[in-house]
């Protein structure tokens, strides 16, 4: 039997666009399941090579363009992740009857896998606590909504 669909959520700061996942959740919803979201973390880094998917096996070289906050998120990025994850978690909420649960892929940002993947070496914020352990904007956009 089956009981759920899950959608592992690596997204970016572009992909999915909303759309994409309410019609995730349209099409889980018209077949009568639950709906998961896990594995999930929002990527801010660029992605100069086009590349979708989590193919761990891949691989790309270091390129500047690619790693470009080794000192820190600058405070601009870092709303506009959070604003990513608040809009992601409206939907979410819209949907609330037939999702299931949410995962996330870690807890902070230093444990991130993102941080090696698809390049070794770069610095990713894709969670919602720091490297300190700190909550971040994005935690609290989520809190935010269900005040």
């Amino acid at each position: 039997k089956i009981d759920a669909i899950g959608e592992q959520g690596h997204w970016d700061m572009v992909s999915p666009k909303n759309e994409e996942i309410v019609c995730f959740f349209e099409d889980v919803k018209k077949i009568g399941l639950k709906a998961m979201i896990t594995e999930l973390d929002i990527n801010v880094l660029p992605n100069p090579w086009n590349f979708t998917g989590a193919d761990v096996s891949v691989n790309f070289a270091a390129r500047p363009d690619a790693n470009p906050y080794t000192e820190g998120l600058p405070d601009s990025v870092e709303t506009k992740h959070a604003e990513k994850y608040a809009e992601v978690f409206s939907i979410f909420l819209e949907y609330q009857d037939i999702l299931d649960r949410v995962t996330f892929w870690g807890v902070h940002d230093g444990h991130s896998w993102k941080n090696n993947f698809p390049v070794r070496g770069r610095t990713d914020y894709p969670l919602l606590f720091d490297r300190q352990y700190q909550p971040k904007k994005a935690f609290y956009s989520i809190i935010d909504l269900v005040k």
